[in-house]
């Protein structure tokens, strides 16, 4: 058998069991493989390829994996997704805002917006933040 097609099943083995594991080691084993069948597919030695997986899995253990773990150890809890990722965003008045509703221009868009406290009011140009997304219609307060 060829070493291209040994080093592709070596890679996709490891990449399936890493889909069990979440551990991100055998997804950087398995770019190594990935990188020896591209040193195989060149027509490379043994050794070289060997190499080249040795140096490739170290090099994606080490610049790769850490990033990859960052990333996901942030977690959902930190992810503001659709219209509450506009939370604490500053906008500006585009129409009067007090206690019957106004406007502001928020992601390019123009949405329906109402004081924080019932006695505030807004004039047009005014800088204010975004303090809660409900539906299309965001509580404002002063910057």
């Amino acid at each position: 058998m060829d070493w291209v097609i040994i080093w592709i099943i070596v890679a996709v083995i490891l990449g399936l069991t890493e889909l069990t594991l979440g551990t991100f080691v055998l997804a950087m084993v398995a770019v190594g493989a990935g990188a020896a069948a591209v040193s195989a597919a060149l027509g490379a030695p043994l050794l070289v390829q060997a190499i080249v997986f040795a140096a490739a899995t170290g090099v994606s253990m080490v610049g790769v994996r850490p990033l990859l773990r960052k990333a996901l150890t942030k977690g959902p809890q930190n992810l503001a997704l659709g219209p509450r990722a506009y939370e604490g965003t500053t906008v500006s008045v585009q129409e009067r805002i007090d206690s019957s509703g106004g406007t502001v221009e928020l992601g390019g868009d123009i949405w329906t917006a109402y004081p924080l406290e019932p006695d505030q009011a807004y004039e047009p140009g005014e800088q204010v933040t975004v303090v809660e997304v409900k539906g299309a219609i965001v509580t404002v307060w002063r910057s």
